[in-house]
């Protein structure tokens, strides 16, 4: 408790929160502006830690993580532009939202699920990250294929209407995820001898397509035919406000989510894409209202925004406990522990005990500082909604190229953009949901890999999966997730065609 104390009483000085502070508003702006992903913003900071204390680095890069998991909501709800791949769920229910005339609602239900996640993955890191760290270690390829595999049976979840359209969408995404090098063997497939496609399709300019490029193209038939959606801050104030009601039908979204969150992020390589899209199809399989989601679902907001921000803090688990990475942005952080002498792993609770006290207070605070942020700016974000639509439309077009260009300085990205942005407004006139075709996308390469090197490892046999307590744990509850989604299709709950 006196390291304890001796670590906040420092951590508290007006320059580290100064530090902090300038983070998360950092945090925010980028993880708003779609094409700039944390990974970029926290990478680009690394060098400026190079001349700060341990605890100033820290707060910086931690303030940057947090709050651009967060940001990437602002630009899903304002524009279906999400500023991060780990809100794209969020865009699904927070824009149908906001063309209601309830982007406040949204807004502010996404501060409380974010900061909600944020404080209950870091409670989770301070009470169980060894033991945590520990099971996260039990999981092979065996056990990674067959959670994966769980995760790919959302489609049937999120398949909307027509578990037929879901699936011819999930199809289309596991289609074009095999692009690019063998990850085994590394023979290109699906190249047709191109050498930009040999890393296969970045899925950053594949998502702003998806979402901001496909919406455009739509708002711009709508124009032409007199039908086009007005985004206004107008009507009634309490439309705005997330009252008994939502926090009703949310609250065990979020606290389901926060879980589903801290489970994935503890897993290295799995990430808060992955998390944000279980969260959400959970809270959708769960509803009562299940029709309302994709229309202006609350409860599809607090779902998604919770577990996404979860992983922040369960991310660093394995990180601190195991100096192994639970994503790409805390391989970054190693990164950083490492240029301040500090190595992560099993003795750092022992050797460097203010270095764990100094995360743990870097998290707290740092979701409490999104929280005090978001609130404050809610107001000025909105007005990006009293942009005419012949000015804004144009602007989020000119940020999706520059975003789309520069991941990999590379105008063929930019050309993806555009193919994905016409692929997203045809499934739109044809009514069929985009979200399995990015799940599918995103799940393919990690669960292609998990399979074949759980297929070598065991000479090609299958029993592997049903051998391994938790791998067969995961095909249990793959198995019982295609009951209940083929009963609920056959009771009329979603057809199985078109």
């Amino acid at each position: 408790m006196d390291l304890f104390l001796a670590t906040l009483t420092g951590a508290l000085e007006p320059l580290n929160i100064l530090v902090l502070a300038a983070g998360v508003m950092l945090g925010i702006v980028i993880g708003a502006i779609p094409g700039l992903t944390v990974n970029m913003a926290v990478a680009l900071a690394v060098p400026f830690t190079l001349t700060m204390g341990l605890t100033q680095s820290l707060f910086l890069l931690l303030g940057i993580y947090g709050a651009g998991i967060y940001g990437g909501s602002v630009s899903a709800i304002l524009i279906n532009a999400p500023g991060t791949p780990a809100s794209a769920a969020t865009s699904a229910d927070g824009y149908a939202l906001a063309k209601q005339g309830m982007a406040g609602k949204a807004l502010k239900m996404a501060i409380y699920a974010s900061v909600y996640g944020g404080l209950f993955s870091t409670l989770v890191l301070v009470v169980l990250a060894p033991q945590i760290a520990a099971l996260a270690l039990r999981f092979g390829p065996p056990e990674m294929a067959a959670l994966l595999l769980f995760s790919l049976t959302v489609v049937g979840v999120l398949s909307g209407g027509s578990m037929a359209k879901g699936l011819f969408s999930a199809a289309l995404g596991l289609g074009l995820a095999t692009i690019g090098a063998d990850p085994m063997v590394g023979v290109p497939r699906f190249t047709f001898g191109s050498f930009e496609l040999y890393d296969g399709l970045a899925y950053i300019p594949l998502l702003i397509g998806l979402f901001a490029v496909a919406e455009m193209f739509a708002q711009a038939e709508r124009s032409f035919t007199g039908t086009a959606t007005a985004l206004t801050l107008e009507g009634d104030a309490d439309r705005n406000r997330v009252t008994r009601a939502d926090w009703k039908v949310s609250w065990f979204a979020i606290v389901r989510s926060g879980f589903l969150g801290v489970f994935i992020g503890v897993l290295p390589g799995l990430g808060a894409t992955i998390a944000t899209f279980l969260g959400y199809a959970e809270a959708k399989r769960a509803s009562k209202r299940p029709e309302r989601f994709g229309k202006g679902a609350i409860e599809g907001v607090a779902a998604a925004e919770s577990a996404n921000n979860a992983v922040t803090g369960a991310a660093m688990v394995p990180l601190l406990a195991l100096s192994i990475p639970g994503d790409s942005v805390t391989a970054i952080l190693l990164g950083a522990f490492l240029i301040q002498g500090v190595t992560p792993g099993p003795l750092i609770f022992q050797t460097n005990p203010e270095v764990p006290y100094t995360v743990y207070i870097g998290l707290i605070l740092s979701n409490l500082m999104i929280a005090a942020v978001a609130w404050f700016a809610i107001r000025p974000m909105m007005l990006v909604l009293r942009i005419p639509k012949t000015v804004l439309y144009p602007i989020i077009l000119m940020i999706c190229v520059a975003g789309s260009f520069a991941i990999r300085n590379s105008v063929f990205d930019v050309y993806v953009m555009i193919g994905a942005g016409i692929v997203g407004y045809v499934l739109q006139i044809f009514a069929v949901p985009v979200a399995p075709l990015l799940i599918a996308f995103i799940l393919g390469p990690p669960f292609e890999e998990a399979l074949r090197q759980a297929l070598v490892g065991s000479e090609g046999s299958v029993v592997v999966f049903f051998t391994e307590p938790i791998a067969l744990f995961f095909m249990v509850l793959t198995a019982i997730a295609v009951w209940v989604t083929a009963r609920r299709a056959r009771r009329g709950g979603m057809p199985l065609e078109g």
